[in-house]
């Protein structure tokens, strides 16, 4: 026996879909009709795909999910494949094999595979937390429950584009700040190779002393670097530790406000996005908080999803949480008064936005020339130190 998915109208009108058992294609047709249905499609569920579905993941990848640029083209295209009435799981068939980034062709193919068994698409992607955040599956399942798939997935490519172009601006304004502390490395091991090259020539056993000091201490720095890194990627899959870590980064002077100004930014399109999709506000908010990226703030956002619940209103509720300055606060209770939340929120994200990014600048700048400076000064500590120790023992050689 072969099961046979099949998709049909019923006779109120209504599209349904559904599976059969039945030796061949006729019999499962006739098993449709047999019901009532007008048989729209019906074809064989692949052997693969009646495999029992794997749990969902609820782990963090310790090293990352699959590209956000990755992610948005694949939405994009998907969209775009189903507004032209390709059924989705061809489309999904189509799309996962032309994808280059390995987990997320697998979780493609075997949400493919899911749909194929009867699963419904919001419930498929609900398989794979890892790769596809809160906020897509959560737009997904009101695109599928509202009838507006399309449209909920080229929002998501919407919101992926603007997050990725929001993490290009951060990575343009931190390169070089990122080339001056790269740069530290040879600048670092250029003392140890110069004072290695003196002691190996001239045979003077302080150069080799200063040359083995040298190689000591960088080995232990890159040493301790790369334990400190992977010790600091473990601790952050802790929500216990991401709450300090975020209530530490918006506590910098200065640079804490342009963080939290970038954090706020993503919970505003985020909030935007789902709104606008249909999710329930308070719902939304859940959501949006957890998008912010950073853990503290979400902390404090979140409290607000159930005093909405509760009857109190979007604006009082988010005041209490006393994250969002005033200016914000009026704009959320213009959107409120005028039933435009949506619009009024990517509003705040734009402004947050344009705002992140001229702090953001103004901050890549003063951290590389901080940088700088305190490369200047190590190398200059070296250089007279060498220098010193260099004459003093010319100095001792040449005696009274």
């Amino acid at each position: 026996m072969a099961t046979f998915r099949y998709v049909a109208r019923g006779p109120d009108g209504q599209e349904v879909q559904g599976t059969v058992q039945a030796a061949s294609r006729l019999e499962a047709s006739n098993q449709v009709r047999a019901q009532g249905y007008w048989l729209l499609e019906l074809y064989a569920v692949p052997e693969s795909a009646r495999q029992e579905p794997r749990p969902p993941s609820s782990a963090l990848p310790l090293f990352g999910g699959a590209p956000l640029k990755d992610l948005s083209l694949f939405f994009r295209q998907l969209a775009t494949m189903l507004s032209a009435g390709v059924p989705i799981y061809q489309a999904l068939d189509t799309l996962g094999n032309q994808r280059r980034h390995p987990r997320l062709r697998r979780a493609i193919l075997d949400i493919r595979n899911s749909v194929l068994a009867g699963e419904r698409i919001s419930d498929a992607f609900d398989r794979h937390p890892a790769l596809f955040s809160p906020i897509i599956r959560a737009m997904i399942r009101v695109g599928e429950s509202g009838g507006v798939l399309e449209q909920s997935l080229r929002q998501i490519a919407d919101y992926l584009e603007n997050e990725l172009e929001l993490r290009r601006l951060l990575s343009r304004v931190t390169f070089y700040p990122k080339l001056v502390l790269v740069l530290i490395i040879p600048i670092l091991m250029a003392p140890s190779v110069v004072l290695r090259f003196l002691g190996h020539t001239g045979g003077n056993p302080l150069t080799d002393t200063l040359a083995s000091f040298a190689t000591t201490v960088l080995t232990t720095l890159l040493i301790t670097l790369a334990v400190l890194w992977l010790a600091f990627r473990l601790a952050m899959r802790s929500q216990t530790f991401r709450w300090l870590w975020g209530l530490v980064t918006v506590s910098i002077p200065w640079l804490g406000f342009t963080i939290r100004q970038l954090a706020l930014a993503r919970f505003g399109r985020a909030l935007s996005a789902l709104y606008n999709a249909g999710l329930p506000l308070s719902q939304a908010i859940r959501i949006a908080a957890d998008a912010c990226g950073n853990e503290y703030l979400a902390s404090q956002l979140k409290p607000a999803s159930s005093k909405i619940e509760a009857g109190i209103s979007i604006t009082q509720s988010l005041r209490e949480a006393r994250v969002l300055p005033q200016m914000v606060m009026d704009m959320v209770a213009t959107g409120e008064n005028t039933g435009e939340l949506g619009f009024m929120m990517e509003k705040v994200a734009e402004y947050y936005e344009e705002e992140g990014k001229v702090r953001s600048h103004q901050a890549g700048y003063i951290f590389g020339v901080v940088v700088y400076l305190l490369v200047a000064i190590f190398v200059l500590i070296i250089l007279i130190s060498f220098y010193t120790s260099y004459f003093s023992s010319i100095f001792s050689q040449a005696g009274p």
